[in-house]
């Protein structure tokens, strides 16, 4: 089989070696036990934060298990739940545009059990989202432990559910394709507004003190040379006075 023929079927059905949905998703319903191969990335420009998002429906399940009620028909408070799923989209979204450019940050709306919760941050460079997953890694959120890790997606197009972004998709909250929260775009633009904004006064912070340093390095150098010319002429003297005598 010619390097050519595998390329070209890399992460696709034909591919009976690497694991489709991985490649395209970055999960997979089979986790460990898929009899094909996930390759994870050591380096990516996305990261996952996995089952960070608390998804009302899921919520309201426990909620009701826990309750000894039943879960059929769960109901929830949508005009609430949109209001907590965008406070903790911009909470993310500040948090993480401190490592650097974001260009997509996506919150899945799935409710299957290797996707729900998810959320992809896709970073500008590599670099950033290697410092992001650095510092992000094991701190808690919302009383839960953040487990991060590279994500091979890095092109959301193959990776979204088509069906559901135009509201017909079938198969519902347990669909394998990405189901993305929407987000107005008028937020998005005001935070990348924000964050460039901030990225610009701590720019400009940075600046000011590399300046300082610079002057206090340079007061310093001119007293230490100042000291090592009085000392000069202190043992000039000397010598002076000793020949002298």
């Amino acid at each position: 089989m010619s390097a050519r023929h595998l390329a070209r079927i890399h992460g696709t059905e034909e591919d009976k070696v690497n694991c489709p949905f991985y490649f395209k998703i970055g999960a997979c319903r089979h986790a460990d036990r898929c009899s094909r191969i996930h390759h994870r990335p050591a380096f990516s420009q996305t990261i996952l934060i996995k089952h960070i998002y608390r998804h009302p429906i899921r919520e309201a399940e426990l909620t009701a298990a826990r309750e000894g009620r039943s879960v059929d028909g769960i109901a929830i408070d949508e005009e609430k739940a949109r209001e907590e799923f965008l406070a903790f989209f911009e909470d993310f979204f500040e948090e993480l545009s401190k490592f650097g450019r974001l260009e997509a940050l996506h919150i899945c709306d799935n409710l299957g059990d290797h996707m729900i919760g998810h959320a992809y941050a896709k970073f500008s460079e590599e670099e950033e989202a290697a410092d992001a997953l650095n510092v992000m890694n094991g701190r808690y959120y919302d009383g839960r432990r953040m487990e991060v890790e590279f994500s091979p997606v890095t092109d959301f197009r193959e990776a979204r559910c088509r069906d559901f972004d135009e509201d017909t998709c079938r198969r519902g909250g347990f669909c394998n394709f990405m189901h993305i929260k929407p987000v107005p775009m008028c937020l998005i633009r005001d935070m990348e507004d924000e964050a460039e904004e901030e990225r610009r006064r701590e720019e400009m912070d940075r600046q000011e003190r590399r300046r300082r340093e610079e002057r206090r390095s340079h007061r310093r150098e001119r007293r230490d040379k100042d000291r090592s010319s009085r000392r000069d002429r202190k043992r000039s003297r000397s010598r002076s006075r000793s020949e002298g005598n």
